[in-house]
Parts: structure tokens; sequence; C-alpha cells
């Protein structure tokens, strides 16, 4: 009897936990705009084998060798590299990485050397006393170079000597970044930047002064100002009363609850000149993701190599900023902690510019963050990772990054914030938009089966939204030149021809969502989106260019009303979607410049046959980026190659619109 009664309780417990397994997934499914595939859920394409908390789990105390690192994780084997940081930081305005002393990894752990840079030999930093200027607290950077998985790099500070043994001291695991940084809001720069602890940071701020190169590693400027952050590891010191068009010196000092405290090095930035004013100059970079070839082509999740090249060069050109256009890193995975590794090695990369000038991303095809269903197929049905306020690629890119926070809302309140992946600024004379045409990304040919966008698509929301920012920038005196910049090429002619904002001409790729009853069309046709936005760009005779990545390669094409585009009223014959004819568009009021630059260092793509071929003035695969400079009435553009070579050049972007 007693057995019968557990056995039907049992049955019982059952029971309810499959319903009110159904009764969430019946909740889920009203709470989210996609249907919930009723498939087992499995891992993605997961990169790195450690977490950023991993990678900086470091020995308190150490011994007179120097400090210990364990990954918590013992299969992995391997080197640890180290030397100085930032190296011989009294003379240098950009810092860098210099290894001189290599131990092994075993078992995921071993040692961080920092002996050997106090003998006469190696001390190039002159420690412990450092030099003149403005010493930062000592640090050593270190790289693991782990097998199978290639590098990963950060630094930490230190106290004592080889006589005394190594302790680990508070440190500035990530930045200082110089953020925000635009003529709409001149008066204003947001310092930010990560502790491997909780302490209290500040900004010292020199006085301003009138130079327009940039320069670092030097004395220190009298006058200063303290702006400082709340208590906590992630720091946003926000600055405020700043002069526009000027120069500032800046230092970053933590201090922990026991009164110690650590500092950076001397930096600086510009602040931006007045809307509408002033010379500018500024570099676009798409696609970094990992390379071939090994080596530092595989970092993290992005080619370090050819990326940090590339962005040295154009400080050395004094770039103001950097716009970029996404595919950042690999992505596809669906770990957070990975993806955000990834995101943080990619920003690494970029650390010696953005000490002292700002960085502006858009979103890639290849920030994605997943919920990945097993249905048989090599990749399985992936979908957008919810909860979409902290777990979407977006929300979590938006973690990641600083960007303006003044893009649209989604018409549909369930779907993924497009903060700081969709907005605008403006810098001196020109208006900068940066739109996503991979928002709310689903497996492209199962968004009719669960809702979500196929790649290059642009929900209505958005569109609207840029067409109401580009009508206001028309009427708007202070903008001069307009510049948008996203992933997807509108036009594309080497690589993504399949994909991309043409899908071989078949208008009948679409986003949908999931109504709670039904997944229904939640947009017009690919083509129809592209031409829609094309318009919108087009009837304005402030836009200079548009500016996309996704091929791995170098083109420049002029689009105008009489480029052989698609039209679907005209060119689908036979109401199957895809288009027959390749008419051009009358829309398309004033010739504009189409130009793709996907060169940073993922696998090139070669040019292939598209209907505007004759309209493309120019095609590389070469590994490259582009300079423009903004001068009175003109914009120019050079694609300057990874080896400096002046590939293409055109003196102003702008001399078509009179044609």
């Amino acid at each position: 009897m007693k057995k019968t009664t557990v056995f039907n309780n049992m049955v019982i417990l059952v029971m309810a936990f499959s319903l009110l397994f159904f009764l969430g997934q019946r909740i889920l499914a009203g709470e989210l705009p996609v249907l919930v595939p009723d498939l087992p859920q499995r891992e993605g394409l997961i990169r790195n084998p450690i977490t950023f908390e991993d990678l900086h789990n470091i020995s308190q105390t150490g011994d007179r060798k120097g400090l210990y690192v364990d990954l918590r994780n013992p299969d992995l084997q391997g080197k640890i590299h180290t030397g100085p940081y930032p190296f011989e930081a009294g003379e240098t305005d950009y810092d860098y990485a210099r290894f001189r002393s290599s131990n092994p990894l075993k078992n995921g752990a071993g040692l961080l050397q920092i002996e050997k840079f106090f003998s006469d030999k190696y001390n190039a930093n002159s420690w412990p006393h450092g030099q003149a200027g403005s010493p930062p607290t000592p640090a050593i950077s270190y790289r693991l170079e782990i097998r199978d998985y290639g590098f990963y790099d950060s630094r930490v500070n230190f106290k004592g000597n080889p006589q005394t043994g190594f302790q680990k001291n508070l440190t500035i695991t990530e930045g200082p970044f110089v953020n925000l940084v635009r003529s709409d809001q001149p008066q204003r720069v947001l310092i930010t930047f990560e502790t491997d602890n909780d302490c209290r940071g500040t900004v010292i701020l020199s006085k301003p002064f009138r130079r327009r190169k940039k320069e670092s590693g030097r004395q220190f400027l009298p006058d200063a100002d303290f702006s400082e952050s709340k208590f906590g590891s992630l720091h946003q010191v926000r600055l405020s009363g700043l002069l526009p068009g000027h120069i500032y010196q800046y230092v970053v000092r933590c201090e922990t609850r026991a009164g110690e405290t650590v500092g950076s090095s001397l930096y600086s930035f510009n602040t931006a000149p007045p809307a509408g004013e002033g010379k500018i100059v500024f570099a676009f970079i798409s696609d970094s993701r990992e390379g071939v070839g090994g080596g530092e082509r595989n970092y993290m999740g992005h080619n370090f190599r050819s990326l940090s090249r590339l962005v040295n060069h154009a400080y050395r050109l004094e770039a103001d900023f950097f716009i970029c256009g996404g595919d950042l890193i690999n992505g596809y995975t669906s770990s957070v902690e990975d993806f955000r590794l990834q995101l943080k090695g990619w920003k690494q990369s970029m650390a010696g510019f953005w000490r002292s000038g700002p960085v502006y991303t858009a979103m890639g095809n290849h920030e994605a963050l997943l919920n990945i269903f097993a249905d048989g197929s090599k990749y399985g049905v992936s979908l957008d990772k919810w909860p979409y306020k902290t777990a979407s690629a977006e929300a979590v890119f938006a973690e990641q990054f600083w960007n303006p926070q003044n893009g649209p809302t989604p018409s549909d309140t369930r779907r993924p914030p497009y903060s700081e992946n969709v907005y605008h600024f403006q810098f001196g004379p020109v208006l900068f938009i940066a739109f996503n045409n991979n928002y709310w990304w689903t497996t492209n040919r199962q968004c009719k089966n669960y809702g979500g966008s196929p790649e290059g698509y642009i929900m209505g929301d958005q569109l609207a939204w840029l067409e109401k920012i580009l009508q206001q920038a028309e009427e708007n005196r202070n903008v001069k030149f307009i510049v948008l910049f996203a992933q997807e090429p509108v036009f594309p002619a080497g690589g993504h021809v399949q994909d991309a904002m043409w899908w071989n001409a078949n208008n009948n790729i679409k986003a949908y969502q999931y109504n709670g009853k039904e997944v229904v069309a939640a947009g017009d046709g690919i083509i129809g989106v592209r031409n829609r936005l094309w318009k919108a760009v087009a009837r304005s005779k402030k836009v200079a260019a548009v500016l996309t990545g996704d091929e791995h390669a170098y083109h420049r094409i002029k689009i105008d009303g009489s480029t052989p585009v698609g039209v679907p009223d005209l060119d689908d014959l036979n109401g199957d979607g895809i288009l027959d004819q390749f008419s051009p568009n009358p829309d398309f009021t004033y010739p504009t410049w189409h130009i793709t630059a996907g060169s940073a260092g993922a696998p090139y793509y070669a040019r292939q046959d598209v209907p505007w071929k004759d309209s493309i003035h120019f095609f590389s695969s070469q590994t490259g980026y582009c300079l423009f400079k903004v001068s009175g009435s003109k914009i120019s553009m050079t694609f300057y190659t990874i080896t400096g070579q002046k590939l293409d050049h055109i003196e102003n972007l702008m001399a078509i619109k009179n044609n």
C-alpha cells in the first residue's frame, strides 16, 4: 500500500513539473517575439577556454621571481611571456606590450617573471624609481600562449623587488579609454576603465591648451582638476565644463579603502570642435575577426596582427577618432562570457589609440550571441540570445562599448534594444549615423519558422528613424556632411552577393515575428528595404558616403539614378519574388559613394559579378583601412594598405553631387 502511494505521489510530481515546464514555455513564448523551437538546446562555437576573470586570477603574494597565474583549467598548456608595461612609459605616446622573458604554462598555471626586469641589462623602465614625467605604478604585461587556442594578453601592477619578493597590486585591467568626444556635447568627455578589485577612480585633468597634435608621456601641466567615479571595479568618469577644440592631459588614479593608490601613465585627448566648425580627420575599419595563418592572427577571436598595425598607422596620421563597421570578432557563440572576452580582446588592439581618441562601433553579423537548438544540421537553429535586455548580442555589445544612447525605440517592446548599436553623433561639420542591418538575427532560412531577422535586414522602425535623422540633418545648417556606417553592404561586390542587402535579387527574404499564435511577416522584402534605405540616403545633398564591411576587401561604388539595382515592382515579372531584370531606381536622386572596407584582417574575398559592376570604381583584396580628411567644403578619402601604401584616393567625395 505504501509503495503504491509513493508511486502515485511520484507520478503526480512528474506531471506537476511537466505542467509547470509547459506553462513556463508558453509564458516565455508569449513574452518573446519568436517561437521557441521545440528542439534540444546545445552550445555554439565557444572560442575561448577561459574567462576574463580566469585571465586575471593572479596570486596576491608571489616570490622573488614574480607572481603566479592560475587559469583554473589543468588541460591548458603553453608558454607565458612577460615584459615591462607600458614599455619605457616615460617617452612613449602609444602604449604597447614588449616581451623579454618566457616561462612554461603547465596545467593551466605558471610564473609571471618580474625579477629579470630589475637587472641592469633589462631595466628599460628604470625600476624602482621610474622615468621622468609621470611614472605609472610598476606593471608588467603578460601573454599566455595557449596551445590550440592562440594568444591572451593582459597586465598586472605589482609591489616589491627581487630582494623582498613581489606582491600583486591593484590593477587597471582595461582602459583608460576616451569616449563620447563629439560636437553635439563638446564640453563633455567620458573616461572609462576597469580594475580587478573595487576602488575609487579619479581622473586628474590638466589645464587646457591649444595644440592639434596629441601628446603623451611628457611633463604634466599644472592647474589640474579632479573628477571621481563611484567605488567599484567598473569606472565611468564624466568630465564636464571642457573647452571645445582644446587638448587636455590626464592621469588616472585609483585608491582602495585601505588607502593604497595606483596610477596610470600620462595621456591626452582633443575635445571636439563646435558643431559645424573645424578640420577633422577620422578613420574607418571593419571586419577584424580572426584571419588565416596562425600567430597573432588568432587572438581571442580577432586578428591582432592586422588590426593593431592599421590602428597605429591611423594614429600617426593624426586621426581624431575611429568608426568601425562591425565583425570585430568571430562571435557566433552561445556563451556570454566568451562573447565578452572576445570583445575585450578586440579592445586591447585598439587601446593604444583609444587612450587619446574615441572609438565608435557598429554591430556585424559576427557580433552574434545565440540560443542554439539542435536540429541535426551542422550549426543548428540559432536565435538572438534571450532574455534580450541582459543576454542578447545587442545588450552585451552595449555593455562593452560606450556609444551614444540616442537611437530609436523598438516598435515591439519584446524585441532587443537599439541602444548603442543604432545612434548618431556630430563631430565638427560631419554628422555620423550608425545603423544596424544585423539586428535581432535568426538563422537566415529559419526566420519564417521561428521569427527574427535575416542577415542584412533593417526593421521598419529603424528605417523610419533613419529617414527622420537624415531629414533633420538636411535642414541643420551646422551639418555640412553626413557619413553613415554599418556592417552589411547595401550593394555587395565580392564575397557576400548571396546575402548582405541583395540576396541575389531574392525579395522573399524578410523578417518575421511570433504574435503568440503564429509566425508572421514583420516587414517588406529585402530589396524593398534596401531601396527604401538608399532613397533616404540619395535624396540628401549632404551624404558623403555610406561605409560598410562584411566583404573582406575594399571597393568604392558610385550609386545614382542610372545604376542597375533592381526595382521589385518593375523586375519581378512573374511575381515569384525573384527579380528577373535590373532596372535603375529613379528615386536615387543624388549620386552617392558606397564604400566597403571589410579589410582589417578577416580572410580575404575577391571580386564577383553584380548588376552594378560598371559602377565599381575601385576594388582590392588588400588589408587596409580608410582615412578621411574634412576641410572647408571638401571631404577626401584615402585607402591605406597594411604596408602604408596609398592604394585609392578621392579628393572630394562631394564632387559627384554636382554632376
